[in-house]
């Protein structure tokens, strides 16, 4: 027989993404806090969707990940040297201050060493880490993406980020169609493997 996953990793990525999310409304800009809601929630749903029950097994779809990765330190270079901290709070008139500092040390680094910790949790088809790949997919890259492109429009000019959001939008909507793909391709073995076993 097929084992099902534990329900415990699902669990406890849920308290930390409430909690995080949590965090993020009482102290970032509400605009920027909202975009980092929405990244978790659709993080959490597709990763139960399609990688909780069959981790990702692939190299390709982890590289793709990781090349995804890559572009998103790039992106942040360009909001870092644009000021997008400062930026998003003169946009929205917000009366919450976003420190540099924070933004570097929680968005940059923090985050950047969570997504490789994932890639290589990955490689083992550690479920928690397949969490990390759709919260790229399906927030740091695709909704991320579509934001930057609101900004501007917003501020009826350059907003910092702009420049590299396509490549958000290629690099996240490549990443969820290998995740899709796997998901059919892993199903499909399951399902092969039920039906031998059965015929024996």
């Amino acid at each position: 027989m097929i084992k099902r996953p534990e329900p415990y990793s699902a669990t406890v990525m849920a308290i930390l993404a409430v909690a995080f999310c949590v965090w993020a409304l009482l102290t970032l800009p509400l605009q920027g806090a909202a975009v980092l809601v929405a990244a978790s929630v659709l993080g959490w749903s597709g990763w139960m969707a399609f990688s909780y029950t069959r981790p990702v097994k692939s190299r390709k779809v982890i590289a793709v990940y990781l090349c995804a990765v890559g572009f998103q330190l790039i992106h942040m270079a360009e909001e870092y040297t644009g000021g997008f901290p400062h930026e998003i709070v003169e946009l929205f008139n917000s009366p919450r201050d976003w420190p540099e500092n924070e933004f570097l040390l929680v968005f940059v680094f923090g985050f950047g060493a969570l997504y490789f910790f994932a890639g290589a949790g990955a490689l083992y088809q550690i479920r928690v880490a397949n969490f990390f790949l759709w919260w790229y997919a399906l927030g740091a890259g695709l909704l991320n993406g579509i934001a930057h492109f609101v900004f501007p429009i917003i501020k009826g000019g350059y907003f910092p980020g702009l420049y590299t959001a396509g490549g958000h939008l290629i690099m996240s909507s490549l990443l969820i169609y290998f995740l899709i793909k796997e998901n059919r391709h892993l199903k499909a073995a399951e399902q092969e493997q039920e039906m031998s076993l059965a015929v024996r």
